[in-house]
């Protein structure tokens, strides 16, 4: 696939620059600057630009800095001859890649968006990367719902806001139900699972981008219900607790295998609003309100507000 590489100029002798080139890119060119930037926001895929110092409709360095806030396109800065000195300046102040002299050989022009086409791939590459690394610092590698710790910054800061602004807020503390003798009985794959299908269930039933699901433990798992009374989450648990009953999970031999779960529920109320102010306080409720539950014999739903 050809790299994409947008030209901005209203006077290069572009179409024998683009003769000699297009072989290995493909080139656009506008003559103004609004084109070029429209041209820009139109698509993602630009790997560099090539950009006069003036154009028609604004200066050069305008156009760039416009094009920064909507392209991820390495900016080249194409220069008279007369004008390098200030050109090479205000580069350095703009965060520009390389200044061309206008009157440079088809054959350095060539090689400088060479350079430009490598630095855009590193960059997205290194921008790949970090993404990739942010999910597995964020999202639990099995189940692929979020993890404690972003669970606990993001929580800590909906609670504040619920208790600034007078919002209900509830959590559901999820713990499986017999996952160390399901481990036990037919294996670890067994049980993970039984913990994917877990969150998979849950992922499907709540409010996508309201709505969270973290793996708080080993068996454990917090959903972060924003803008819910405890009796709404405790519906939403309902739910939960009898579509995860019906999954059909089979070990390795094709034994089925159980999926119950048991629920503890505490929740934020503008009733009360000096009860469950701290996330702390918030989750021991639930956690005593799960244990009441598992002492109850496991698979139910209770709520505690």
């Amino acid at each position: 696939m050809h790299e994409k590489i947008l030209v901005v100029h209203d006077s290069l002798n572009i179409a024998a620059l683009a003769g000699r080139v297009l072989a290995e890119w493909r080139i656009t060119v506008t003559t103004t600057g609004r084109d070029g930037l429209k041209a820009l926001a139109e698509t993602n895929d630009w790997s560099a630009m090539l950009v006069a110092t003036r154009l028609p409709d604004m200066e050069g360095m305008a156009f760039l800095a416009a094009a920064a806030r909507i392209s991820a396109a390495v900016p080249l800065l194409l220069a008279p001859d007369a004008a390098l000195t200030a050109a090479v300046h205000a580069a350095n102040s703009g965060s520009v890649f390389r200044v061309v002299p206008q009157s440079s050989p088809v054959e350095h022009i060539k090689a400088v968006i060479r350079d430009a086409v490598c630095q855009h791939q590193l960059i997205r590459g290194e921008r790949e990367l970090r993404a990739r690394v942010e999910a597995l610092t964020t999202r639990d590698a099995l189940t692929g719902c979020r993890t404690r710790a972003w669970l606990h910054d993001h929580l800590n800061r909906e609670l504040r806001r619920c208790v600034r602004y007078s919002h209900y807020l509830s959590v559901i503390l999820c713990d499986l139900d017999g996952l160390k003798n399901i481990n036990e009985l037919f294996g670890m794959e067994a049980g993970d699972q039984v913990l994917a299908g877990f969150s998979r269930t849950a992922e499907r039933i709540v409010r996508r981008d309201i709505d969270v699901v973290s793996r708080w433990g080993e068996d454990e798992f917090l959903l972060m219900l924003p803008e819910t009374t405890i009796r709404g989450a405790g519906r939403l648990a309902t739910r939960i607790q009898q579509k995860f009953a019906t999954l059909d999970l089979r070990s390795a031999d094709d034994q089925p295998i159980p999926a119950v779960a048991s629920y503890g529920i505490a929740g934020f109320a503008p009733e009360t609003p000096e009860r469950n102010t701290s996330l702390e306080a918030l989750v021991l409720i639930a956690s005593r309100c799960l244990a009441q539950a598992k002492s109850a014999g496991g698979n139910q739903v209770l709520c505690c507000p």
